[in-house]
């Protein structure tokens, strides 16, 4: 009896014993395999190549054992966009450095102005030689667009999208006058063409006129250009005359009537009136 108590205690005490070495030892065990293993990792880490990525004017550096491009951008918090690029590309094999190339595109649009046409229509409502606008010209607009390319900010290309019609030009209507006959003081008379002219007065300078003759009364300044030389006139509110001098300031749609006194060329100061460039006979 007593043998068989003093067994019981010895298993009693053994039982401990065994669980603490079952729970103990394993532990120990993957301590020293974690220690152990710790020196190689890093040593592993050391080796590796570090590379450095130029993005958004920053530099980032990053340590891999990744070669291609695409799997060491993946190993950085660096978000590439869909047209985004890398230098070198993204399945080729960094030596170093790596640039990544922001890309956007943009859509421009270019105005440009389109002429419009004129049409002329005859009119007997006004002397030949007269012109009436009876509709304004208007400018049509046209938009060009493209697609810009930029790198980086920088553009790089520029592609024509398509061009759209914004405004249709207007058509400039003209009336064009055919009548040439007139009535004066009850008379009918043929012209060729007619002129609205600033008319001016001058009198005599002692000297002759640009065709060599003296001037009189009926002799009248005018732009060769406009009116050629020696052409039969008549100007409404001084009648008959021909073109037989010029002046410096007579141009364009001028002329200068002659008077045989300066009181009359000063009451005729500066009018409007209409010419006529009657048919030399």
């Amino acid at each position: 009896m007593k043998k068989h108590k003093k067994f019981l205690q010895f298993i009693a005490l053994v039982i401990p014993v065994i669980a603490f070495l079952i729970v103990a030892l394993p532990q120990e065990r993957v301590s020293e395999e974690i220690y152990a293993l710790r020196p190689i990792e890093q040593s592993k880490l050391i080796d590796q190549p570090v590379f450095l990525i130029n993005v958004d004017g920053q530099e980032v550096f990053v340590r891999t054992d990744k070669e291609i491009v695409a799997d060491i951008l993946a190993e950085t918090p660096i978000v590439m966009n869909s047209d985004d690029k890398t230098l070198p590309a993204f399945g080729a094999i960094a030596e170093g450095t790596i640039q990544v190339v922001r890309v956007t595109k943009e859509r421009v649009e270019e105005k440009t102005m389109l002429s419009y046409s004129k049409e002329k229509r005859t009119s007997e409502e006004l002397f030949n030689g007269e012109t009436r606008v009876l509709q304004k010209g208007e400018k049509g607009i046209e938009k060009s667009i493209y697609e810009i390319i930029l790198e980086d900010g920088k553009e790089v290309a520029r592609n024509f999208v398509e061009k759209v019609l914004v405004k249709e030009p207007v058509t400039q209507i003209i009336a064009m006058g055919t009548r040439q006959v007139v009535s004066r003081g009850g008379n009918s008379m043929d012209f060729s063409e007619a002129h609205t002219m600033t008319a001016t007065a001058y009198t005599h300078t002692g000297n002759r006129t640009y065709t060599g003759v003296w001037p009189s009364v009926g002799t009248i300044a005018v732009d060769p250009k406009v009116i050629p030389l020696g052409s039969k006139l008549y100007v409404d509110g001084y009648g008959y005359g021909t073109a037989m001098d010029v002046g410096s300031s007579i141009k364009g749609k001028r002329i200068d009537l002659f008077m045989d006194t300066k009181a009359e060329a000063l009451r005729w100061g500066r009018r409007q009136v209409k010419l006529f460039v009657l048919p030399n006979e």
